[in-house]
Formats: structure tokens, sequence, C-alpha cells
């Protein structure tokens, strides 16, 4: 299934206006900034939100923010230090769906987020191979790297496989490194760079099957680091999907700190799913 490319809006409410990012796939609302008061503004958007049947509206704000979009019924999900230009950043998420917040898979996500733990302060060894070679990706890699998400994923909150989208976004940010074995790319990463705030997104990882276990991705995740610091980014998080083990360890294993949980956040797999933040400071 392609996800359609969330768009940025421009939102206009009695006494102000806001930017928000209404996303169709993911059911969910997030709003960027606003000027105003956020009474006018949640009035409109919980209009905007039952007519599209949004089940989650969402906003990344500052300390001083809390308490007024407490008092709209946000609850905190998350927190990223240094994330709004080395001021912390705090997930705040209204459910306007009772369903939207129930989540049944609780107890085995706290297993995996357990299991990960164990392995953080391991030394990680930096990975040399022969038979793959790891590599920056470029416009001619997009379509490998396409169906590399399509064969991996059922559904993705993102559009990834189509070439086209991810060369688009290859000029917007977004950077990506490949394994590549006998010619072809079995495996992916990439950082989502923020240049106003200095933070970066660790995202869209995914590997072949048949190659996993081979240490790919944390391969991948440790060139990425040492590009973004190159470029003097201020901190690394990712989300990884709560109930799969794999992705949650690997970012242990980096010495990522658990950020917290935001509840049926993507449509992944076929589901809505929790995403865990995992945060590293560089």
């Amino acid at each position: 299934m392609i996800a359609e490319i969330p768009k940025m809006e421009k939102l206009d409410f009695d006494g102000g206006t806001a930017r928000i990012r209404l996303n169709a796939f993911n059911q969910r609302i997030k709003i960027v900034s606003f000027e105003g008061e956020i009474t006018q503004l949640m009035h409109k958007l919980t209009e905007l939100a039952a007519k599209e049947k949004v089940g989650k509206i969402f906003s990344i704000v500052s300390q001083d923010q809390i308490a007024a979009f407490k008092d709209q019924g946000f609850i905190m999900e998350a927190k990223i230090n240094h994330f709004l230009n080395g001021e912390p950043g705090y997930f705040l998420s209204k459910f306007m769906l009772p369903e939207r917040k129930m989540s049944m898979l609780l107890p085995e996500e706290e297993e995996v987020l357990i299991k990960s733990r164990e392995y953080k302060d391991e030394d990680y060894h930096y990975e040399k191979y022969d038979e793959y070679k790891i590599r920056s990706a470029d416009k001619e890699d997009a379509k490998g790297l396409a169906k590399l998400y399509d064969s991996v994923f059922e559904t993705y909150p993102s559009p990834m496989n189509d070439a086209d989208y991810i060369q688009y976004v290859m000029d917007h940010d977004i950077f990506f490194k490949v394994a590549v074995y006998q010619d072809e790319i079995v495996s992916a990463a990439s950082a989502d760079m923020d240049s106003k705030n200095l933070n970066v997104e660790m995202t869209d990882c995914a590997t072949y099957k048949a190659h996993r276990g081979q240490g790919l991705m944390g391969r991948l995740i440790f060139d990425l680091e040492k590009e973004m610091q190159n470029r003097h980014y201020k901190v690394l998080y990712s989300t990884a999907r709560a109930i799969s083990a794999g992705m949650n360890i690997v970012f242990a294993k980096h010495n990522y700190e658990y950020g917290g949980r935001l509840v049926n956040h993507c449509h992944i797999c076929g589901q809505f799913e929790n995403m865990n933040i995992w945060v590293k400071e560089l």
C-alpha cells in the first residue's frame, strides 16, 4: 500500500493561523506551529478531525507550551533533549477516538524494551565485510531502495516504495546509507536532517530477510552517526516498532536512550503500531 505524502497546510481559525500536516494514511494531524489561542485552534482541529476521520493529533512542543496543551486534553508520550536547537522537545498527543489510545500488546512490548536494554553499554564492534559493500546512496539507487522497502513492509507511513519519492527526499535533507551484495541493495537506513533545530531522525531501516543477522543495520547506523557528527548535528533519534525486538536492540547497542512510546502512531505492516523513541546526544 502506497502512503500519500502529507503536505504542509495553512489553517486559519478564529484569531489565528496554524501550520499543520494532515496525514490521511496514518489518520493523524501534526501541529507544526501556530499563532493565536490554542482553545480556538483545537476547536477548528476537532472539526477537521471528525471530517477526516483522524484519531490522533500531536505536536512537539517546548517546555513552556506543555501546560496549555495539557489543558486541551493532550498527554505527554515522549521527550527528546536538545531536540529544538538545543532545548528539549516534548511529544504531546490527543486521542480523538477511544480505540486509538488502546493498545493490546503493552506486556509484550515491555518485554521487548527490557530485552533491548540488556544490550546497552556493550562495546559495539565496527563490522568489516568482504561480501558486502557499505556506501552512501545516490539517486541512481532509488529503484533498488524502492524494491527493498516494498518487499520488507506490507504498509509503511511514507511512500518509500516509490522511486520518484525517494529521489525527491534525497533533495530534501534525507541521506541514505546502503549495504550492497552482488550489485543489489540488500539493506538501507537514512538520516532525516532538521537543519533548523539540529536534530536528525534515523529512519527507513530495512533489510531483506535473507541478509538479516549479519550486523548490517548496526553498521549502517554507525556510519550515519559519523556523517551526522561531522555535519555538527546535536541529537539523533529514531522511532522503532515497539513490538519488534530487532531495531530496538540495534539502537540500545548503539547507546541510544529510551525516550518514550508513541501509541498507535504509525500504520505499518498492515496495522497501527506503537513506536518506541530512542535518543542519542552527539
